[in-house]
């Protein structure tokens, strides 16, 4: 007769694959990065760093025959760092749970609920967290990386107020922006971020950007999300959106409403612990606790590697 251990261990030795689909593809930001392959998978942790161009070269000048030529001490470069962040989601059965189903069939369905509602767990955190200014061990969302204030703090160990090479551009526009207004300021703004070294591939947007976009192009022609074979992929995850210069906007619930993100894909990444993804351990509980149960650990974090003329905030917060 089959053991109610082996039943919970076989459902969730089955279960690690949605898991890990549930971490990555919860919707909004993961959802597109997943899209767009802005995953990377790291051998090894804790810290994930890069070198980062944070200036120019002052050496580049005219000579002639024996002149001298530019050699003037120069400081290009700094390095970003990032730390993964730790996630751990648990799945527990007690003892008296498998008691009063008892039954194969009663606790395999025990069992799959259970594991139903730490997939939806996951996925809630993993959205929210996207798109948060997070603080302590969880992992950093857009807030973090792209924040209101440009001018100050540290974001991947890179002091703004120090590295103007290294801070995302701001737009606060205080209520003024408005059905009438907004596509011209998309257009302004992305003649200020489009430039030789990459451009904007996507707009995250809350529900009032969202809908003044939709308002102001209503009327219009334009190409929606599903009409790309992108847009289609996009579609496919459950993203809902439209396009501005056939770039996708894509809508986020859990977002400020009235806040939007102009994002280079290329340079914003979600790094995950090859070792760590979604690893499955048992659960060992306290003497006095009469439960089983398995814990999945997640080891990963949100990565924006160039900012200067890359990434953006816009914000129509009065």
């Amino acid at each position: 007769m089959t053991k109610p251990n082996d039943l919970i261990h076989a459902m969730a030795q089955r279960s690690m694959k949605k898991l890990r689909i549930a971490a990555i593809l919860p919707g909004g930001v993961y959802s597109y990065l997943s899209a767009a392959k802005s995953i990377k998978m790291e051998d090894g942790g804790p810290d994930i760093d890069n070198p980062i161009l944070v200036g120019g070269n002052p050496n580049v000048g005219p000579a002639t025959y024996y002149d001298n030529v530019p050699v003037a001490r120069s400081s290009e470069l700094d390095t970003v760092a990032y730390s993964m962040t730790r996630i751990v989601g648990t799945y527990v059965i007690s003892d008296q749970e498998i008691d009063e189903n008892a039954g194969a069939a009663k606790i395999v369905d025990i069992a799959a609920a259970k594991m139903q509602a730490l997939e939806i767990a996951i996925k809630k955190y993993q959205r929210q967290k996207a798109v948060g200014t997070n603080s302590g061990k969880h992992p950093l969302g857009l807030g973090n990386l792209i924040p209101e204030v440009n001018t100050s703090g540290t974001v991947g160990g890179i002091n703004l107020a120090n590295e103007p090479y290294f801070r995302p551009s701001v737009y606060a526009y205080g209520g003024a922006l408005t059905k009438d207004n907004i596509e011209e300021t998309f257009d302004d703004i992305l003649l200020d971020l489009n430039n030789d070294e990459g451009k904007v591939t996507v707009i995250f947007a809350g529900r009032n950007i969202m809908n003044m976009h939709r308002a102001a192009t209503r009327d219009k022609t334009t190409i929606q999300l599903g009409q790309t074979q992108f847009g289609q992929k996009l579609a496919n995850l459950g993203l809902t959106g439209t396009t501005h210069q056939e770039i996708p906007i894509i809508y986020d619930e859990e977002m400020d409403p009235n806040i939007c993100y102009f994002i280079n894909e290329n340079e914003l990444m979600m790094h995950i612990l090859k070792t760590a993804n979604m690893k499955m351990k048992d659960l060992a509980a306290p003497y006095d606790q009469d439960v089983i149960g398995k814990r999945y650990i997640m080891e990963m974090q949100l990565c924006a590697w160039k900012q200067y003329r890359t990434h953006a905030l816009v914000s129509n917060n009065a």
